[in-house]
């Protein structure tokens, strides 16, 4: 017999571990279905549908961890499943700061998913495969239109997706959390005059398919292409730096990456040792918030079950903290912040970020260009996942704008930006209002 409710598998999960001889339980399920749309030429170039679902099954057996897995979910795998995970524990090697959550009363749960309402029709299948198809369509269309100069589009694609988890354990913990996601990107590709073929991309998101637009991101990803037509090279120079918000995005997760407690615990971090102390210009007040709502995976709790909340990380220049899941939150003897992230039923929770961003400020990005004398518009970096979390050092390679008197002046290719996260930070000098997620790290160009 396969059962179906999601509280009741876990709940089977659950006590078939502590029969087994578990101190502690806890199961994840998680369900989810997901449907991408690509087209190119005007054409569909590949339709892909996922459906998938399966529980992980954690336990402590005293301070030994164990874990197993299984998509299997009929009676007798889930049990199986149970016991595998306490075997597990029984070989594993003893630590104390091994722990499962308890329970916190009902009213720490921010629970007003009002913030992220569920695509009904996404959820009752409503939306059909031609209407993603249009939606791609148009956005592809839109970038050719453009101008005449976009010769192709390389991929426009649509994606939806509705996520189901429900996470509980032998402490009480037992949250349910539905959410659907949209998403549009799109790869343009502009030519002209015999010059070097440029490439613009755009990404957008929502949480209803009715209010993902498409055509402002197939106009953008044209422009983007467009203005890098006719890029140069340039002479090393020392000069101020704009870093577009894709762009300044990725700077901050390399930046977040440094503020896991973990890194922090295993000294691969360069803010050890540092709270309280001034690490950024005043300017930058950096915060990961689990409901936040304009991020891209608001939620009531984490994959642990823990509260989601608001965690100030730097707070006008000064850092304040880390990010904790319950293992780590133990090591330092603090609270989780409700940071235990798992990518699916099949892994443990890692410290990781929810909707991790940059605080943005009021001057807008027209500003930002119109104040500089003279600054280098960063609007494409390659390499930023090398920056040295421990140093700080990084060299990228760069692509952007030569800015001249707080105008445009031609476009940049072939160059390398070199500095050290440290210095960047104290020396921003002004934070745009123009916030946007591309990920779980959202930033405004900085």
């Amino acid at each position: 017999m396969t059962r179906t409710s999601d509280e009741t598998i876990v709940r089977l999960a659950i006590e078939a571990a502590l029969q087994a001889g578990a101190s502690a339980a806890e199961g994840f399920f998680s369900r989810s279905s997901s449907t991408t749309v690509e087209v190119s030429g005007g054409k569909v170039e590949n339709v892909k549908v996922r459906d998938g679902s399966g529980i992980g099954v954690r336990v402590l057996v005293e301070t030994r961890l164990g874990f197993a897995h299984t998509s299997d979910l009929s009676d007798s795998a889930v049990k199986k499943t149970a016991k595998d995970a306490v075997a597990n524990a029984q070989s594993s090697a003893p630590d104390p700061y091994n722990r499962l959550p308890a329970f916190i009363s009902a009213d720490k749960y921010r629970t007003e998913l009002g913030l992220a309402p569920l695509d009904e029709a996404l959820v009752s299948g409503r939306i059909g495969m031609e209407e993603r198809i249009d939606r791609a369509l148009s956005m592809e269309s839109t970038a050719r239109a453009y101008d005449k100069r976009i010769a192709k589009v390389r991929q426009s694609s649509v994606s939806d997706a509705v996520h189901e988890s429900y996470v509980s354990n032998s402490n009480g913990v037992g949250i349910h959390h539905r959410i659907t996601s949209c998403t549009a990107s799109i790869l343009a590709v502009a030519e002209a005059n015999g010059e070097a073929s440029q490439m613009g991309w755009d990404f957008e998101h929502s949480f209803a398919f009715k209010d993902l637009h498409v055509k402002p991101v197939g106009a953008r990803a044209a422009q983007r292409a467009l203005e890098l037509l006719g890029a140069r090279k340039i002479e090393t120079a020392t000069v101020p730096v704009i870093l577009d918000a894709p762009v300044a995005g990725e700077f901050l997760a390399a930046v977040g990456q440094a503020l896991m407690a973990d890194q922090v615990q295993k000294r691969k971090s360069l803010f050890a040792g540092r709270v309280g102390e001034n690490v950024a210009n005043d300017a930058v007040t950096i915060i990961d918030d689990g409901m936040y709502e304009r991020g891209i995976a608001p939620a009531p709790a984490d994959g642990e079950g823990v509260p989601s909340q608001k965690t100030v990380l730097i707070d006008s220049g000064t850092l304040k903290g880390f990010l904790h899941n319950a293992y780590t939150a133990a090591r330092d003897g603090v609270a989780s912040t409700g940071n235990g992230v798992r990518s699916s039923y099949a892994s443990l929770p890692e410290v990781g970020p929810s909707n991790f961003y940059l605080v943005p400020g009021t001057v807008t990005r027209t500003d930002l260009i119109a104040g500089c004398s003279r600054a280098y518009l960063v609007t494409d970096v390659m390499g930023m996942h090398t920056v040295d979390s421990v140093s700080g050092d990084f060299s990228v390679g760069a692509t952007g704008l030569w800015i001249e008197d707080g105008k445009v002046k031609f476009p940049v290719r072939e160059t390398t930006i070199a500095g050290n996260v440290r210095d960047v930070l104290l020396n921003i000098k002004a934070v745009g209002d123009d916030l946007k997620f591309y990920s779980r790290f959202g930033s405004p160009t900085i």
